[in-house]
Order: structure tokens, then C-alpha cells, then sequence
């Protein structure tokens, strides 16, 4: 979450400052590296932020599609009420879109939907927990009819691998108790973009400048041309692995950052003339089908004024998707799978307006 990121370079900037650094720098100008430089400038401390791409924002980026700005990265601002960034928003007077996670329009592949909520918690509190949880879910579903596996199917479709972007077997037993996203939660309509343009205001951002090592031999750290008392490294974790340090990292840092892992998720937003598909409340769409194929849409359309839908992929999913496919025919997949949806949920409702 973008906001944890956000706490995170609060946090390395507090670090800087008990240690009396002068001149920082920072790599990266994502949420934890424009949060740490923000502070260290209040505080007059000299700081540089070095970043690769040719854009700030790091896990956010909005574009212009049509008439409309999207996110094809980070959209919501979640936990909100605990979101520092949510702050900042409100403060600079951004206009916010509510978003009921409680509330979706969901549909089945292969009929009637599910009590989705009952099953995941009889799944919660049946499983052994000993064992790994895939193993625990196999022999979990074992115990259980036809109708109620297809249910927890579906919860564990939606509530663990959807939510942690991993496949079961990736996953431990803790998954299970892991906070999700909440009523509440908000978007920008108008795009990430614009509240990480006026959080980046001010500072000394270089962009284009990757950064492959970091010196921090000597009583100064160097990077790149840039020398330091103090250095902060935000860059993603893929990256991070690929950097050299001299010397190199402590044995204990070394051995954390190879047993670090990240999900997978990706995200299609299609455009469309008009809004052909069954319109949410909530704004909020849920599609279960087996395999699991694109479970979680936003429809953007009444914030952003144009038949705007976003869908959502993770983990296993992403790989029988994605494979050997162009960007064309992914989209035209997503866009498969929204009609599937949109079919379904008209068939419930003629089904439940019959005599």
C-alpha cells in the first residue's frame, strides 16, 4: 500500500535526522522517497533525490486515455482513515471517490452465486493451521460437498490469492488473518498523479539517473556523482537486489533480502463509446470463475465521465492470461471476461424477476 510506503520514508528521514546528516540522498522518488526527502527538506537538511525513470511516483502512474486520467498503477488510498497520504490529499482540497468494498456486483461463471462470505469463514476457522497451508486447504476441501467447495473455492480465490497476489503455495497459514482493504477506501479521479506532482513540489529531483552502486566506504556516501554524510534507499525490491554496495551489505540484510519475495498483479483498463455493462452502486465489480481469471473490476465511469472500467489479474492467473499473448488480445481477454460477467449478472436478475 502506497501509504506504507509513504510511513516507511517518514521513517528512514527520522533516521537521518538522529544521526545528524547534513546532506542526504535519496534513491527513488516513489511514495517512501519523496516522503523522506518532504521531511529532511522541512527540517533543512540538504537532499537529492535520484531517480531512474523519466517520471516520479514509483508504484503510481496516471495517463491520459481519451478524455479521462487513469491509474495503471497504485489507485486507492486504503485504511484511510489511518493513511497519512489520505491527509495530504484532503488538505491540498483533491476531489476523493468512496469506494464500498462490501457492496460488489458479483457474478459466477457456472451459476448461482455462493454464500462467498460464510464459506470463508467456515474456512478460516477449520483449517489445521499446522500444516502448509496449501496442504491445509487441500485436505480442508476434501471434507467438504461439491457446492461447498466451489464456494470456498471462490473465497480463497478472492480473499487470498486475489488480495496477496501469490499462489497457495506461496503462501503460510498467516494469509488468513491478513487486513484487507476496507469500506471507506478512496480513489482520485483525477489521478494519483496529480497528488504525487504537488507532494514532489520543491524538492531536488534528478530523473533518468539509475543508480547500479552505492560507495559507502569512506566517511561519505557515493552515488553515482552525488556524495553524502547519508543515504536512503527506496528503489523497488527487484531492483534493490540487482544493486552493488561496497563494501557489501551485512550478512543479516544479505540473507533477508534473498528470502523477500513480491506477488504479481496486473491491470487492463478499458474505454468504451458507452456503458453497456450492468451498472454498480458501488462502482465495485467481482467475477469468480475456475480457473480464477480477472476477479476484482472498478468501473471509473461516473467518476471519471467516461465508460471507463479497470480489472484486475494476480498470481497463477497473471501466467494463463498473459502467456504468449500481445497487449491486444490481453485487453480483448479482459474485455471477454467483463461481457461473461455482465451476461451473468443479467441472467441472476431475469432469474430472480421470473414469476
Amino acid at each position: 500500500m502506497t501509504h506504507g510506503a509513504w510511513d516507511d520514508g517518514l521513517r528512514a528521514a527520522e533516521l537521518a535526522l538522529r544521526a545528524g546528516a547534513r546532506r542526504v540522498i535519496v534513491i527513488g522518488a516513489g511514495c517512501a522517497g519523496l516522503a523522506a526527502a518532504r521531511r529532511l527538506r522541512e527540517q533543512g537538511v540538504d537532499c537529492v533525490v535520484l531517480e531512474a525513470r523519466e517520471r516520479v511516483g514509483g508504484r503510481t502512474h496516471s495517463i491520459r486515455l481519451g478524455d479521462a486520467s487513469v491509474d495503471v498503477g497504485a489507485a486507492w488510498l486504503q485504511q484511510f482513515a489511518d493513511n497519512a497520504l489520505a491527509r495530504e490529499a484532503q488538505a491540498l482540497g483533491l476531489a476523493l471517490v468512496e469506494t464500498d468494498f462490501g457492496q460488489p456486483l458479483a457474478a459466477a461463471s457456472d451459476g448461482p452465486l455462493p454464500d462467498i462470505d460464510a464459506a470463508w469463514q467456515a474456512l478460516r476457522n477449520g483449517l489445521d493451521r499446522q500444516l502448509p497451508l496449501a496442504e491445509a486447504v487441500e485436505r480442508y476441501l476434501a471434507d467438504l460437498d461439491a457446492a461447498q467447495a466451489r464456494a470456498t473455492g471462490f473465497a480463497i480465490d478472492a480473499n487470498l490469492v486475489l488480495e496477496a497476489c501469490l499462489p497457495l503455495a506461496q503462501l503460510s497459514s498467516d494469509a488468513l488473518d491478513e487486513e484487507g482493504v476496507g469500506n471507506g477506501d478512496r480513489f482520485l479521479p483525477g489521478g494519483y498523479g496529480q497528488l504525487i506532482a504537488r507532494l514532489a513540489q520543491g524538492l531536488d529531483i534528478r530523473l533518468g539517473q539509475k543508480v547500479r552502486h552505492i560507495d559507502w566506504s569512506g566517511e561519505q556516501v557515493r552515488v553515482n556523482d552525488e556524495r553524502g554524510d547519508f543515504c536512503i534507499c527506496s528503489v523497488p525490491l527487484g531492483v534493490l537486489k540487482t544493486l552493488r554496495f561496497t563494501p557489501a551489505l551485512p550478512a543479516a540484510q544479505q540473507d533477508a533480502l534473498a528470502h523477500l519475495g513480491m506477488g504479481r498483479l496486473e491491470k487492463v483498463v478499458l474505454q468504451f463509446e458507452q456503458r453497456w455493462w450492468p451498472r454498480s452502486p458501488s462502482g465495485y465489480l467481482r467475477w469468480y470463475d475456475s480457473p480464477a481469471s480477472w476477479g476484482e473490476w472498478l468501473d471509473l465511469t461516473d467518476a471519471v465521465g467516461v465508460p471507463t472500467v479497470a480489472g484486475l489479474i494476480a498470481a497463477d492467473a497473471v501466467e494463463r492470461q498473459f502467456a504468449g499473448r500481445s497487449d491486444e488480445q490481453i485487453a480483448l481477454a479482459a474485455r471477454d471476461a467483463l461481457q461473461a460477467w455482465a451476461a451473468a449478472v443479467e441472467g441472476s436478475r431475469q432469474i430472480s424477476q421470473a414469476p
